[in-house]
């Protein structure tokens, strides 16, 4: 149950299709946090109470606006498989990059007045224009190094697990789920890259 000074935040999610990106659903759910997972396709997301889907590509600032419109921040798991993708000039099934995605985000989430963004990116996708983008640009931004995942799991596997599973890879993958919700909630790395070791 949830306290009733805690404030309920709204966070959308650009990556749900992924282990990382179901880890961070259950937990953001699990603080009853209202939650929607930005998606190409609604029928991609099971229904769960708290979650809602929106269609949207990453890689157009329109779109980003309107699906990020009314959320205090948005995470982005930018290696995730499936990012919602719509532009009509990509070929089918071939995402843009990170800094077209960048560039998205910097135009759209101040048209929607959100300015936190979690960044969850492989490092060595981080080359000089992708870093201009971040520090140039006015977005309130954390960058996560993408942790080393193994496993692939469904937000089911992560509701259904009890803390003593003995899954490790699950187990793994909901603390660095927890960690990246508390920086949300409270954040202490803005602008800046923080890692999680396990």
């Amino acid at each position: 149950m949830r306290n009733a000074e805690t404030p309920v935040l709204k966070f959308a999610l650009y990556g749900a299709h992924s282990s990382l990106g179901s880890a961070l659903l259950s937990e953001l759910l699990s603080r009853q946090h209202e939650t929607v997972a930005v998606v190409g396709d609604l029928n991609a997301v099971d229904v769960h109470p708290g979650l809602r889907a929106k269609l949207g590509d990453l890689y157009d600032a329109a779109s980003v606006g309107e699906s990020v419109a009314g959320m205090d921040a948005v995470i982005v798991f930018a290696s995730a498989p499936r990012l919602p993708v719509g532009a009509d000039d990509l070929p089918p099934g071939r995402q843009g990059d990170l800094p077209d995605a960048l560039r998205a985000l910097d135009a759209g989430m101040p048209k929607a007045k959100v300015q936190r963004l979690l960044l969850i990116v492989d490092p060595a996708w981080l080359d000089d224009a992708c870093s201009a983008l971040l520090l140039d640009g006015t977005l309130d931004w954390t960058l996560v190094a993408a942790p080393e995942i193994t496993g692939d799991f469904v937000l089911d596997d992560f509701r259904r697990a009890d803390e003593n599973d003995g899954n490790a890879p699950l187990q793994s993958l909901r603390r660095i789920a927890a960690g990246l919700v508390d920086e949300l909630e409270n954040p202490q790395h803005r602008r800046e890259m923080m890692n999680f070791v396990l």
